[in-house]
């Protein structure tokens, strides 16, 4: 302490026990200390400008805040002025150690005149000189919160004048603590509250996996004001990665290649199996369980991994990164658990809607088997019966009267075109609901944006002007079908990122072209299909061949896949 302050410290006292008309500075400065923490919520901010301020009235050579921890068995430098060695070396005391600890052990201001003549001092660093110690207890009505220490050379002793100015100090720094842990309480239950609520909206209103992820990920990381957030999706399985789902654009992780890969080949994963709880990842750890790869996209200094797990599966895992280590508390990193467990009850939710779509699914299949059965026998069967008996009514009619088989046959021959036409209809009734409800180009959308999103691969869709005459069943039926087929193929096989789809229809025909940016492979060496291989290009090239249609088929290794067929609108 200099002598200035020495000398502006000793006036200041003496104005407040001298009984001045004029307001004392020590009242001013508690009414700005008053207001500054009434009107602050900044915790950390307004406790260090209480420190300045006091400083302006009672000089010191230092000062500290101490607050208790949860468990209130020890206590934390919260604030510190002038005091080096408190936040490198002495973080923390023990309640009942040193002074600091006494004072809160005992709930009572310390006023220690020489450091050297008193036990109850802890000595935290190099001694080179005796100190004058004055700590109050910071106290909220009968809530004890930590303590307030001043320290100064013990030739210039802290007395009774500053004593209760301290205290009255403490009481208001304590008020303030007091409210601060309040607001931060509410604020962190209500952030919780929203970050669950918002989770569950997502897992509820998605009608896909990809969507539950996409729409959960990108909550989970406003909620946590999060600098990067992310879902890894294994398959069914378990073996291989299926798709990654990122909050960013650009992604924050850069996980998109890892989809199609080994799920041993993130470290992060087998860890998450055996986890029941978070990790905590952080950017320095060696060796790390995330590759400084996708460190390098991020800011984040540390992440925590969930394990997604419904009954004990971990079925995905969920990344969430901050640019502070100390973000991930005991009670964020519950937070975070309780998403994983809501993301966790969606996709199960939505799996189990799938099994009851697939169940109707099987079930609208055999209603329609019987339909068709019965209008077959009632129909088409009773025909094609009738159609039979006057065949062999003209057989019998040629020997004895051939003058009369004619118009048989001509009845024949009509019995036979109507046959013909009750296919007709049977072919047209066969063919997917959704080709019956939409437009061409509609349903041709249609299917490519649920392919997006059940596979996260986007397709870009051109779809020219429709033809003047609707298209005949057949070819509708092939058309709808070599797209479900291709695309099914660019997932499964090509491992593309991007793929195309134009239809255009022409004067005389319609002309379908896919392509995709996969790794491509070698026409001419394709093996032979089979039961282990499937029949997806077989079954292409012979609906094409059937309806007199043009098949084009090019690829080659790592240069993409492109598939053209050409169906004339006349068969």
């Amino acid at each position: 302490m200099t002598e200035r302050a020495r000398k502006l410290d000793a006036s200041r006292l003496k104005v407040i026990s001298g009984g001045s008309p004029t307001p004392a500075p020590s009242y001013r400065l508690l009414t700005q200390v008053s207001a500054a923490l009434s009107s602050s919520l900044d915790l950390d901010r307004t406790l260090k400008d209480v420190l300045e301020r006091m400083n302006a009235l009672v000089a010191f050579d230092a000062a500290t805040i101490f607050l208790l921890d949860d468990s209130r068995t020890e206590l934390h430098v919260k604030a510190a002025l002038g005091v080096p060695v408190a936040l490198k070396e002495v973080k923390s005391f023990k309640v009942g150690e040193g002074v600091v600890g006494w004072v809160v052990r005992h709930g009572t201001t310390a006023l220690i005149q020489d450091s050297s003549k008193d036990a109850r001092y802890k000595v935290t660093g190099a001694e080179r000189r005796s100190k004058t110690v004055l700590a109050a207890p910071l106290r909220a009505q009968e809530n004890l919160l930590g303590a307030l220490v001043l320290v100064r050379a013990a030739r210039e002793p802290f007395g009774p004048e500053h004593q209760k100015l301290v205290e009255a100090i403490a009481t208001q720094a304590a008020v303030a603590i007091d409210h601060a842990r309040l607001f931060e309480t509410e604020r962190a239950s209500r952030r919780r509250a929203e970050a669950l609520l918002a989770t569950a909206q997502a897992g509820s209103e998605a009608v896909t996996t990809p969507e539950l992820l996409q729409r959960a990920v990108k909550q989970v990381a406003f909620a946590m004001r999060a600098t990067a957030a992310a879902v890894i999706l294994p398959d069914e399985e378990g073996e291989i990665i299926e798709a990654a789902f990122d909050a960013s654009d650009p992604p924050a992780f850069g996980l998109e290649s890892l989809r199609s890969q080994p799920v041993g080949a993130l470290p992060l994963m087998a860890a998450l199996g055996e986890s029941v709880r978070p990790l905590v990842l952080l950017r320095t750890a060696r060796p790390p369980l995330l590759d400084d790869t996708f460190w390098s996209h991020s800011e984040a200094h540390a992440v925590a991994a969930v394990p997604v797990r419904w009954q004990g599966r971990m079925t995905a895992a969920l990344l969430v990164g901050f640019a502070d280590a100390e973000r991930l508390t005991p009670a964020e990193l519950e937070l975070l658990d309780e998403i994983g467990r809501q993301v966790a009850l969606g996709m199960e939710r939505l799996r189990l809607q799938a099994r009851v779509q697939d169940q109707q699914n099987e079930m609208a299949v055999v209603s329609e088997r019987n339909r068709i059965a019965r209008d077959m026998h009632d129909g088409l069967v009773q025909y094609v019966y009738a159609l039979g008996l006057q065949l062999e009514h003209a057989r019998d009619l040629a020997v004895s009267q051939p003058d009369a088989v004619p118009p048989v046959l001509s009845g024949s021959i009509q019995q036979l075109n109507h046959v013909l036409s009750e296919m007709r209809t049977f072919i047209y009734q066969l063919r997917p609901i959704i080709m019956k409800e939409k437009e061409i180009g509609q349903w041709v959308s249609d299917l490519c944006t649920h392919f997006q999103e059940a596979t996260g691969i986007p397709v870009r869709v051109e779809v020219g002007a429709s033809p003047s005459d609707d298209l005949s069943p057949e070819i509708s039926i092939a058309l709808f079908r070599i797209i479900q087929e291709t695309l099914a193929n660019v997932f499964k096989h090509s491992e593309a990122t991007h793929a195309t789809l134009s239809l255009n229809f022409g004067d005389d025909a319609a002309t379908l072209t896919i392509e995709d940016d996969g790794k491509g492979f070698d026409v001419d060496a394709r093996p032979a299909p089979g039961i282990e291989r499937g029949r997806g290009l077989p079954n292409i090239e012979e609906r094409v061949h059937e309806l007199g249609a043009r098949l084009t088929l090019e690829s080659a290794p790592g240069a993409g896949t492109r598939l053209e067929a050409v169906f004339p609108y006349r068969l």
